[in-house]
């Protein structure tokens, strides 16, 4: 974004207030972003009362804060003002990207040890799709990565189907969600790592595209420990704006990052935590993968049927919605366009060199026309994957997925049949799926 007119404001400390050169993780020791790029990140610093241009990977500091962009590609355009912790932004035909201005800490401390955490902002945001304005980071042992949205584009985050609990802070109530990621990039490269989450239930009102508020980082915290959800040691806290498929500009305006003095458990919130979602989520997360299966035809009447989560989305029975009878197969809570359902085949009776009919009935709720498709990964010099069927499904209609003479490829192992969307990120029904002896 070329709007670099953006207000000088300083970083308001207290003698605990941890800085850039005092605690940040060295460039030898900590990774260099929260999402791994195969393009270099480089480390800069502001030495001059300057503004920084940036359109690729970076990371550095100035003004007492640290700054990042990453993206996995796409056009972008970050700007780190002087003066403070202010910076703007511009995206588009990107797939992914967070701009980011905040605190890395060298991950020796809790945030109860550090003090009490508080980000006071100004932005004028103008996303066009999918994207948040919130406070983002990292903790380690365990690595758990957070964010604390206060707004958002056209999608209200993170997707999962129930909140676990919820907080009332800054005149404002958030729901609290626990997500899981599988096998994907993060601070200490590829890793299974929880996600936690605090989202407003409503937008902030402000004057147009500009908002100004306060978010109390550490009684966010505190709500989420409420609710069984523990946070490690600190490696950053940073107001980020991020971008998903998506245009969009920012211009933050504001940006004090305070870490002021003992930390005290806050008194002034209000927590309210849903046990019957807790054991919802506790009995999702606890399930074992199930063997594999022969011919097979699953109505979902009486269970997920063998069926189970593909890259953490939450996956199970559900009778808001049915192609027939009463019950279908929810998927709820992807974060990437291969999440799903998967169900194990044994090659027994699926054997390779042969054909057999698959066919599922899936229907979405987006509000708009996704594609689905179903997929075999299988095992042969490697992992590999094949189309079985795809289709467009409108929102709303159950559509059919179906081959009536897939051949399983010669050699394969370790199949997994499963159900995604590979250009949305929406949630799913599933009904009505069969695997079976090849149509003739």
């Amino acid at each position: 974004m070329k709007e670099s007119f953006a207000k000088k404001l300083t970083l308001i400390t207290t003698a605990l207030c941890l800085t850039v050169g005092g605690t940040g993780c060295s460039a030898a020791d900590k990774p260099s972003t929260s999402e791994s790029s195969s393009e270099s990140i480089v480390q800069e610093s502001q030495t001059e009362a300057e503004t920084l241009e940036f359109t690729e990977n970076i990371t550095g500091s100035a003004d007492g804060y640290d700054y990042e962009l990453w993206k996995d590609e796409g056009d972008t355009v970050f700007n780190v003002e002087p003066g403070g912790g202010c910076f703007s932004c511009e995206w588009k035909n990107i797939n992914n990207a967070l701009f980011r201005r905040g605190q890395k800490f060298d991950c020796t401390q809790t945030y109860d040890e550090l003090g009490n955490i508080s980000v006071d902002y100004g932005v004028d945001y103008q996303p066009t799709g999918n994207s948040y304005m919130c406070v983002y980071g990292w903790t380690r042992d365990p690595l758990i990565e957070f964010y604390i949205v206060e707004s958002w584009g056209t999608w209200r985050p993170p997707g999962a189907p129930f909140a676990i609990g919820s907080v009332t802070v800054d005149g404002a109530v958030y729901d609290i969600y626990k997500t899981t990621r599988y096998d994907q990039p993060s601070i200490d490269d590829i890793q299974t790592f929880d996600q936690y989450w605090s989202v407003r239930r409503e937008k902030p009102k402000g004057d147009g595209t500009k908002l100004e508020g306060t978010i109390s980082v550490s009684k966010h915290f505190d709500a989420w420990k409420a609710c069984g959800l523990d946070l490690g040691k600190l490696y950053e806290v940073a107001l980020t704006i991020e971008g998903y498929q998506s245009n969009g500009k920012a211009e933050v305006y504001k940006n004090d990052l305070k870490i002021e003095g003992t930390y005290s458990e806050a008194s002034d919130i209000k927590v309210e935590v849903d046990e019957e979602a807790l054991k919802k989520l506790d009995a999702s997360e606890n399930e074992e993968s199930p063997a594999a299966i022969g011919f097979f035809e699953s109505s979902f009447e009486e269970g997920p049927d063998g069926w189970f989560t593909r890259g953490g989305p939450l996956v199970f029975p559900d009778a808001s919605e049915s192609n027939t009878g009463s019950w279908s197969l929810f998927v709820s809570g992807r974060t990437d366009n291969w999440n799903g359902a998967t169900v194990m085949l044994s090659t027994e009776t699926y054997k390779p060199g042969e054909a057999y009919h698959f066919r599922a009935n899936v229907m979405q709720k987006s509000g708009e026309t996704a594609t689905m498709k179903m997929t075999l990964q299988y095992d042969l010099d490697g992992e590999k994957y094949d189309e079985i069927a795809l289709a467009e499904a409108p929102s709303g209609e159950w559509i059919t997925l179906e081959n009536t003479a897939y051949t399983i490829p010669e050699g394969a192992e370790n199949l997994q049949l499963y159900i995604e969307s590979p250009d949305s990120l929406t949630d799913f029904y599933i009904d009505d799926v069969s695997g079976a002896e090849r149509a003739d």
